[in-house]
């Protein structure tokens, strides 16, 4: 599937307060804090790192190097300093706090939540202490814990924006996104305070993080326009901007903005060293070109965009696949194509490299143009024949695949097995697991529940799963690359969609222009799986296997 960049956003610990009083009198010193005043940070540690080369327990040079150190992106380098300075003075509650945000950059949470701790036990009115603890307690995971010390800093000082910022991620994470919004606007709807202007493009990502998990995409689209005024060059602002485009259907708009994918960390890892972003042609500087067209992101974006290769097939001169390995089967049998290779051999002489993810802007497609034509892939005919004679095995039908649990960094569009018992009981149909690989967790649950015949020895890779698909009466499943396979070979496919699903299947609408013999349930506002179940139990029974 597409990277999910679009839903993880940066989580950086607020900007540290001003570096600890320190005494003038020693000229060390007195240069350290006047470099440190006025930002020059270099020149600020090399005169704390010469009184410490005359005198090595110089408290205020070791905190104050400690602080310059974290400020100059060095949190390893700051930890000793800071770590000592705590040790010569453990009262002094800046010296823990300083520390603290050491731990915090270095990601040693516990060991900040500590420091932190440790600080507020020195000074228990030291609000920037209590903003960074919820910072390391929600980092571990506990963001009930984090929204307490967020309130308590707003209790002293209620248009704290490092606390309401902190305060919306928090709710975010508990999945109240309607307060998380209210928190990040508040912030930007506030003259920002000294040194908090650069943070608000990081509340316009959270916002427009929020905005899109209700479904508010209108807004996110002007909250990304607005973060990147505020950050020239700030391309996860187009990025988001172009997935809540594409949500909405403006594939016009979207499109160009897609292209800044290849700005996201995954995207640069993916191309060779140095290698410039790929260029998009037009569609008319293909006409008698080879072209190799590469794989990017999932398998389900893959099949999702190969749909264009026979159409690119028809202006250039040859078109060649490079996919994954465990695709190359099922996509062989497509029409037009030159050939298909895995991921890692040598490419075929060619004349330009496209990404298959950029077809849809070579094409300029719209919601009107989508090349929708079902099936494009085809199961092999003798592997249909074998899995309906397995199925037969298994009583006369109607015979149901399902699939239940994606990838790791797909979850949240997951759904956990017991919830989808009262499909799985309902008579007269027999229902087969579509899934690869079974969780421990749920296949224990089979065990007790064996409501599910297990296929995954069998599906040994997408060609494999084509001939099962292929051979069922109808596909229920979540958003998961069996789902576009499923649509690709045009079978009755039922998806079940998360609150905010991913920008392909648009907004509330039950079909889809990708897969024309595709039928979407949604969860509603509630965001429980139950009430979408029980809408599909109830399509079952009342013999809808269409649209």
């Amino acid at each position: 599937m597409q990277y999910r960049l679009s839903h993880r956003f940066r989580i950086d610990p607020p900007a540290s307060p001003a570096a600890p009083a320190v005494s003038t009198a020693d000229p060390h010193m007195a240069a350290a804090a006047a470099h440190y005043a006025a930002g020059r940070l270099d020149d600020a540690a090399r005169a704390c790192e010469a009184l410490l080369a005359e005198q090595p327990n110089a408290c205020e040079a070791l905190h104050l190097l400690g602080v310059v150190r974290t400020a100059a992106g060095d949190p390893v380098g700051a930890y000793g300093p800071l770590l000592r300075a705590t040790e010569l003075a453990p009262h002094d509650a800046r010296a823990h706090y300083h520390l603290g945000n050491a731990y915090l950059a270095l990601e040693r949470f516990a060991d900040a939540e500590a420091s932190y701790r440790c600080a507020l036990a020195c000074d228990p009115a030291l609000p920037n202490a209590r903003n960074n603890l919820g910072n390391a307690l929600r980092r571990q995971g506990r963001p009930l814990a984090a929204l307490d010390c967020y309130r308590a800093v707003l209790a002293q000082r209620p248009t704290d924006a490092p606390a309401l910022y902190n305060m919306g991620m928090a709710l975010a994470d508990l999945g109240e996104y309607a307060a998380a919004i209210d928190c990040h606007r508040t912030v930007l709807g506030r003259p920002p305070g000294p040194r908090e202007a650069e943070r608000y493009p990081d509340v316009c990502e959270a916002l427009a993080a929020a905005l899109v998990q209700c479904n508010r995409h209108d807004e996110a689209v002007a909250v990304c326009r607005t973060w990147q005024v505020l950050a020239s060059g700030a391309w996860r602002a187009e990025w988001n901007e172009a997935l809540s485009l594409l949500a909405l259907g403006r594939y016009a708009e979207a499109w160009p903005r897609y292209e800044r994918r290849w700005d996201l960390p995954e995207a640069r890892a993916a191309r060779a060293v140095n290698e410039p972003p790929p260029v998009v042609p037009t569609l008319a500087a293909l006409a008698g070109k080879r072209v190799l067209l590469r794989w990017e992101q999932g398998r389900g974006d893959v099949i999702q965009f190969v749909r264009y290769a026979p159409l690119l097939a028809g202006h250039a001169a040859a078109v060649t696949l490079c996919v994954y390995p465990e695709l190359t089967a099922v996509l062989r049998r497509m029409s037009g194509l030159a050939g298909t290779i895995a991921e890692g051999t040598s490419d075929p002489p060619h004349d330009v490299a496209i990404s298959l993810g950029s077809l849809p802007l070579v094409f300029a497609t719209t919601l009107d143009t989508v090349p929708a034509a079902v099936p494009y892939l085809a199961a092999q005919p003798e592997a249909v024949a074998r899995w309906r004679a397995t199925l037969a095995a298994h009583g006369p039908g109607p015979h149901i695949g399902v699939c239940w649990w994606g990838s790791p960094h797909s979850r949240r569009s997951s759904i956990p097995l017991p919830a989808l018992e009262p499909l799985l009981r309902l008579p007269g149909f027999t229902f087969h697991a579509l899934q690869q690989e079974i969780d421990p967790a749920h296949r224990a649950w089979l065990d007790t529940h064996p409501l599910l015949v297990n296929h995954a020895a069998a599906l040994v890779d997408f060609d494999a799963t084509a001939g099962l698909l292929a051979a069922l009466d109808l596909v229920v499943t979540i958003d998961t690359s069996v789902t576009h396979l499923a649509g690709a070979l045009g079978r009755p496919t039922w998806i079940m969609l998360r609150h905010s699903a991913d920008w392909r299947w648009l907004l509330d609408r039950t079909d889809s222009p990708w897969y024309p013999t595709a039928r979407l349930f949604r969860q509603g506002d509630d965001r429980q799986w139950e009430p979408l179940v029980a809408s599909v139990c109830g399509a079952l029974a009342a013999g809808g296997w269409g649209r």
